[in-house]
């Protein structure tokens, strides 16, 4: 097949679509790609990225694919003008239309689409999986990097109140274990707080800030750390990449009870209420400490983390492309 595949001008669909097309040409290079294809380019299928698909689609009858990353114009519509939400909305309109099939890659946008059109829900494509794991001299040589203590708890994100890392700080000040905590984010005034907060507790010399992580030591942080820790509220912005990291990885994780995180783990971790103290002080010092535990984790994290593979989404991408 010639599948033709739009562009998309938002910078982080762009960097979406554009590893979508990469893993798609690695694992079915049987077929051809062209990125900002035209319909007049003679392609067998269209794959649109937009909120709208060309004209031509249609008029030429081309099968075509269309993915919705989301539908936050309606799930937050106080952040859009209603001019704004009504252009948005007659485009998807049109579009799902005319679609021979739509894409989403999370549950609650497939539930705000019309139940009568045909939705396939994809797990979304984290950053490329490393070609291999980091060596005992990489680790070695990231753990003198930053100074890093020989058990902690790895938090990833945001560092903003609605990522709770004010609840592992609480925790770990109750923790019968030495463990510290590194936290990897942005310098904000939220975290000089919890630096004030860790210092007042007495726990400051297990704590931990890199504000300037180089990204290709990503992987060897997350096979040094104990327990990974993500705790975002369901209102915050919120990522699944982190979660499919500590996958990969192998990390026993620690989750806020979101859908969003239990889309991405499944029974792959504990979750907890962040709110809940006694809730994130027990997951954590389980996480810690229980032999057992981390070892059954482990096997379903690997299992799990299938699932996200770059086969798996091009494997599925190309049924579905078959199929029309």
């Amino acid at each position: 097949m010639k599948i033709g595949l739009d562009t998309a001008p938002a910078a982080l669909r762009g960097t979406y679509f554009q590893h979508l097309a990469s893993v798609l040409a690695r694992y079915a290079p049987e077929h051809e790609y062209i990125i900002g294809a035209e319909v007049n380019d003679g392609v067998d299928l269209y794959h649109g990225f937009r909120s709208s698909l060309p004209l031509s689609v249609h008029l030429r009858r081309v099968p075509s694919v269309m993915t919705v990353p989301n539908l936050n114009f309606l799930r937050y519509p106080h952040l859009y003008t209603f001019a704004e939400r009504l252009f948005v909305l007659t485009l998807y309109r049109r579009a799902l239309r005319r679609a021979g099939r739509v894409i989403t890659v999370s549950a609650p946008a497939r539930e705000e689409l019309s139940e009568r059109l045909k939705i396939e829900v994809m797990v979304p494509l984290a950053v490329p999986a490393p070609r291999g794991n980091p060596s005992q001299a990489e680790l070695e040589h990231v753990r003198r990097k930053y100074a890093l203590p020989e058990h902690f708890i790895l938090m990833i994100g945001t560092v903003e109140p609605r990522h709770n890392h004010q609840a592992v700080f609480a925790a770990l000040a109750d923790a019968a274990s030495p463990a510290g905590v590194v936290v990897c984010g942005r310098r904000t005034a939220w975290s000089d707080y919890l630096l004030g907060y860790a210092r007042a507790r007495r726990i400051a010399a297990r704590v931990d800030f890199i504000y300037e992580l180089t990204p290709s030591d990503l992987p060897a942080l997350f096979r040094l750390a104990r327990v990974f820790a993500y705790l975002p509220d369901a209102d915050a912005e919120a990522s699944v990449v982190p979660v499919v990291e500590a996958l990969r990885a192998g990390l026993p994780m620690v989750l806020s009870d979101t859908q969003v995180n239990r889309e991405a783990a499944g029974e792959a971790a504990a979750y907890v209420r962040p709110e809940a103290r006694g809730e994130v002080l027990a997951a954590l010092e389980n996480a810690l400490e229980d032999v057992s535990w981390r070892r059954t984790m482990q096997e379903r994290e690997r299992r799990r983390a299938e699932l996200f593979s770059e086969y798996a989404v091009a494997e599925r991408l190309m049924q579905i492309y078959t199929s029309l």
